[in-house]
């Protein structure tokens, strides 16, 4: 199935697992017997609020500074930053400008070495995102009155696909037919992302974390992501996921390494999908002390079938603090956000203050 290459794969459990209070107290009762409960996210003073930003693969949106601008800060109508919105920042891309894929999408090649490099030429260039968001935070920080306050960072991890025999990168060749030779090739690129943050002039912006892209864990993997985990804490920075809906290893990720995770409810994409979803989204977050996603895209502006499906992700955060209060992640389809806040009309100006308030917590 062709997919969009900003939008991540969605994964969907079996029709039972979607309806209704029986399907959130089977899943529940799994992870319970699984001796997976977890004490749930714990409330900060500034609790994370993590937006995905894709960049450096096909077809990437421009994001510009003042496009950035809307995307970590509050704004007000004129389009002046208000408020701080976003904590933090997780640059990623499907699909390679080659056409291969970084994530193991069904269709097309896996990205080589060379993809791999000119994702970080991408990141790091001159007039490259990073630098731009480096910008806008020290817009936001001038019109805020917060002086020194500095965005997270987190950049993916590629997925090294072990069908491709081997992977060049940075002058040196890994077989990926070995969890020997992928961990390797992780850690050369980890170690690379680490050396290039280190001599980017981005005074604004703090390195904190890596993202593991693959949305699920398999058997083929399990082995390999804790010592993924082990190489990029000797780095000191925090190993985040964000698996889809019913995805292999979701209820796992402590055990497997990942410092915090956030479940995709894949909720918006499919009109079919009942609001219930994010019922036993909620309830699965909570057992396994994960937090959430919302999620939405430009469709919602062209589409009466999407129109009002952000609205439940609110009103769920609405009716759970203890989630709300935690950490959260944001998929926008790249962009929608700052869309969503130019927005003139009253009723989507309605609800940008509405995701406002639940992301600020008032």
């Amino acid at each position: 199935m062709q997919h969009p290459p900003h939008e991540r794969i969605r994964l969907a459990l079996p029709p039972y697992v979607c309806s209704g209070i029986q399907g959130i107290m089977r899943i529940v009762a799994l992870f319970a017997m699984a001796g997976l409960y977890g004490a749930g996210p714990v409330s900060q003073a500034r609790p994370d609020r993590w937006i995905l930003v894709y960049k450096g693969g096909s077809q990437s949106p421009a994001y510009s500074v003042n496009d950035l601008l809307h995307l970590v800060s509050a704004v007000d109508t004129s389009g002046q930053p208000r408020s701080w919105l976003c904590t933090g920042a997780v640059l990623l891309a499907l699909r390679a400008t080659s056409g291969r894929n970084y994530y193991p999408l069904p269709d097309g090649a896996p990205a080589d070495g060379d993809d791999w490099t000119k994702y970080l030429d991408s990141l790091f260039a001159r007039g490259g995102p990073l630098v731009h968001l480096d910008s806008a935070v020290a817009l936001i920080d001038a019109a805020v009155g917060t002086p020194g306050r500095r965005l997270a960072v987190a950049i993916m991890i590629p997925y090294p696909h072990p069908r491709s025999d081997s992977l060049r990168f940075n002058g040196q060749s890994y077989r990926l037919s070995s969890d020997l030779g992928r961990g390797a090739a992780i850690t050369a690129y980890v170690h690379e992302v680490e050396r290039r943050f280190n001599g980017l002039k981005a005074p604004h912006l703090s390195f904190q974390a890596f993202y593991w892209l693959n949305e699920g864990v398999t058997a083929v993997d399990t082995a390999l992501v804790p010592k993924v985990s082990a190489e990029v804490h000797r780095l000191g920075a925090r190993f985040l996921w964000i698996p889809s809906f019913g995805a292999a290893g979701a209820a796992r990720w402590r055990v497997l390494g990942f410092d915090q995770a956030w479940l995709q409810p894949n909720y918006f994409f499919h009109p079919d999908v009942p609001v219930t979803r994010l019922d036993t989204t909620v309830a699965i977050a909570r057992a396994t002390g994960m937090g959430l996603e919302i999620e939405f895209d430009r469709r919602m502006f062209t589409s009466w079938q999407f129109r009002d499906r952000l609205e439940p992700y609110l009103a769920a955060l609405e009716d759970a603090p203890d989630l709300r209060a935690g950490p959260l992640a944001i998929y926008d389809g790249a962009g929608t956000l700052y869309a969503l806040a130019r927005a003139k009309d009253g009723w989507h100006r309605a609800l940008y203050e509405r995701f406002v308030a639940v992301l600020q917590g008032s």
